[in-house]
């Protein structure tokens, strides 16, 4: 499709899409059928049945709208964390709850591998991703802080973080042109590549962070006379 096309009909005689879901999913449709940049909002709006003024009240942009409500996923993600039990070490709390956290419904495999294909590929998803992916990676880091008693931006916790995302990212991009394979297995296959990060122990990861973390900044206000400039003046 291109600008020049006539508005697409509301797909499939849906009714009128109010919900984040709705709307996200008649938008992969068409990004699928005709390419991402050849669907305009005003398009998706007019398939769905509703105003522009009303997919703005749910997408900020036409980038935002593969993701879906993807904040309700990332505290879907956090909850599934909430539930593994604390002597569970810290690696396979994190793989459980993340292979967990990608079980998808029969029904909606293929629009899920649809939406991963356009976010993993297209320029602009792949520029907003940046953005998205980080609310994901703050939620590991927040569950890792807290087993080990550390800040959620020392380096430690970061370091899960980024871990994770990067397995869960490189499964999805073995999943996707493979019809007929499970994405739970792909995602735990990956965590067991990378779970002998339990070695580092709490001991360890607190060591890390000693050396790496950027220490306090320097005390203000300090008294004249300490400043190395002032050597040899007088003092009152």
């Amino acid at each position: 499709m291109t600008e020049n096309h006539e508005t697409p009909d509301r797909i499939l005689g849906r009714p009128r899409a109010t919900t984040h879901d709705v709307l996200a999913e008649i938008g992969v449709e068409l990004f699928t059928r005709h390419g991402y940049e050849h669907v305009s909002v005003q398009q998706i709006a007019d398939a769905a049945g509703v105003s522009r003024r009303t997919f703005f009240r749910y997408f900020p942009t036409k980038a935002d709208l593969p993701w879906g409500d993807f904040a309700r996923e990332v505290e879907r993600l956090r909850g599934e964390l909430a539930l593994v039990p604390d002597d569970i070490p810290l690696m396979a709390a994190v793989r459980q709850s993340v292979v967990e956290f990608n079980r998808v419904p029969p029904e909606a495999v293929d629009q899920h591998r649809a939406r991963l294909g356009l976010i993993l590929t297209e320029p602009e998803l792949i520029a907003r991703s940046l953005v998205k992916f980080l609310d994901w990676r703050r939620v590991i880091a927040e569950f890792t802080a807290r087993r080990l008693d550390m800040e959620p931006t020392s380096f430690f916790p970061e370091l899960v973080g980024e871990v994770a995302l990067s397995a869960a990212v490189a499964a999805y991009r073995q999943w996707i042109p493979s019809p007929d394979t499970d994405l739970t297995t792909y995602i735990d296959t990956a965590f067991a590549a990378i779970v002998d990060l339990d070695r580092l122990e709490q001991g360890v990861a607190a060591q890390l962070s000693t050396r790496l973390d950027p220490p306090a900044g320097p005390r203000e206000n300090h008294d004249r006379r300490d400043h190395p400039g002032n050597a040899g003046e007088e003092r009152p």
